[in-house]
């Protein structure tokens, strides 16, 4: 009884060590080909919310019809006769979109630049069941909360739009968002994008705080159509324009501030390395 039970046993865990035994002699491919499939399906299938920025492409605007506030279509190639400042947002949003808005308000209600003379602002939603009437509400109050430099009705335009439209829009500048399961809200993030008289794409400004003097610049680029880079970006933050001159000159303090960045960036980078280094060499003598 007991040699059957060992040699149970045995033909189990021979069994089993064939089993192993095959597993290992199948070419890893083989094995990893599935699970690449499925992965690949989950992030295909995988919404993405955040911007991806389409600088320097030009949106077909004269493809893309919406409704203003007056229940009017109006095709959004004929409001590009100067630059513009576009958000995207939804009128329903309980968060984001009122403080993007409030945000973009005061900054163009402080800027230099006058709306209406030097750009149009357009703010358009991305939930086909907004209305007309809900959109002219939302001008309205917004316009309201606006003192020095109000535009008129037709320099912010609040439009709305059909499935087909927006998409054309958000694809067009690289707003991706996801409906939630409320059926109601939004997840999406927040940017304000310039377009200059062609809809070329020339700036993104990410974020819930947007400054005067970064609508300035970004207005700038929009009317001479210059898309510019991060690089770019980084090298204006150095200059500053002089209040009695209206001259562009380098701006000591910020320039100090980031060489100062660079160089702490730097040197913790060195020092990170110069630790990794010193503990492979004490791991080496220590195996010796």
């Amino acid at each position: 009884m007991q040699s059957a039970k060992c040699k149970t046993a045995d033909e189990r865990s021979k069994k089993g060590t064939s089993l192993i035994s095959i597993i290992k002699d199948v070419p890893f491919f083989v094995l990893a080909v599935p699970l690449l499939i499925v992965s690949s399906a989950l992030a295909q299938n995988a919404p993405t919310v955040g911007i991806a920025e389409h600088l320097g492409q030009t949106i077909p605007a004269d493809q893309m019809i919406f409704t203003d506030e007056a229940g009017q279509k109006v095709q959004l190639s004929t409001l590009l006769d100067k630059p513009v400042v576009l958000t995207l947002i939804y009128f329903g949003c309980p968060g984001i979109c009122p403080r993007l808005l409030d945000e973009v308000a005061k900054a163009a209600d402080q800027a230099d630049a006058r709306p209406g003379v030097d750009y149009r602002l357009i703010s358009i939603s991305f939930n086909p069941k907004d209305t007309p009437a809900i959109a002219a509400v939302r001008r309205d109050a917004l316009l309201g909360t606006m003192t020095r430099k109000r535009p008129a009705m037709g320099d912010w335009r609040f439009l709305t739009g059909d499935p087909e439209n927006i998409k054309r829009i958000t694809d067009a500048v690289g707003f991706n968002y996801i409906a939630n399961p409320n059926g109601v809200d939004f997840t999406h993030a927040a940017t304000v994008v310039f377009l200059s008289r062609e809809g070329k794409i020339v700036r993104y400004l990410n974020g819930l705080r947007i400054e005067p003097a970064e609508m300035e610049l970004a207005l700038a680029d929009a009317k001479a159509s210059r898309p510019r880079s991060f690089i770019q970006n980084i090298q204006e933050l150095c200059y500053a324009r002089d209040p009695k001159t209206g001259a562009r000159q380098l701006a000591v303090d910020r320039f100090i501030l980031l060489v100062t960045g660079v160089v702490a960036v730097t040197f913790l980078v060195y020092v990170l390395r110069q630790g990794r280094k010193r503990k492979r060499l004490l791991a080496e003598k220590g195996g010796l």
